[in-house]
């Protein structure tokens, strides 16, 4: 899903800075890998998917989103800047 970050690091890290469950947190990554999130006309599609699935609020889909998108781009400034640190 992210270049370098496999799936679990990425499932711990949405976990832990969005109070969700494993479970929940899977739920996100599977909404966020069948669409292509960083395209902004489908953020309403995700939140709105977010809302229906997690049973939450607007703005705590809107949150869980930010925090996804900005992990992600996070991860990816990182690897351009340090294109060679994990390999070895």
């Amino acid at each position: 899903m992210v270049i370098e970050m496999n799936k679990k690091e990425f499932l711990n890290e949405l976990s832990h800075k969005t109070n969700l469950t494993e479970s929940e947190a899977i739920l996100v990554n599977d909404i966020l890998e069948k669409n292509f999130f960083i395209s902004k006309k489908n953020k309403d599609k995700i939140i709105s998917e977010l809302v229906i699935k997690l049973d939450i609020s607007l703005d705590k889909a809107s949150e869980i989103y930010d925090i996804s998108k900005n992990i992600i781009s996070n991860e990816i400034v990182d690897k351009l800047k340090h294109p060679f640190k994990n390999q070895c």
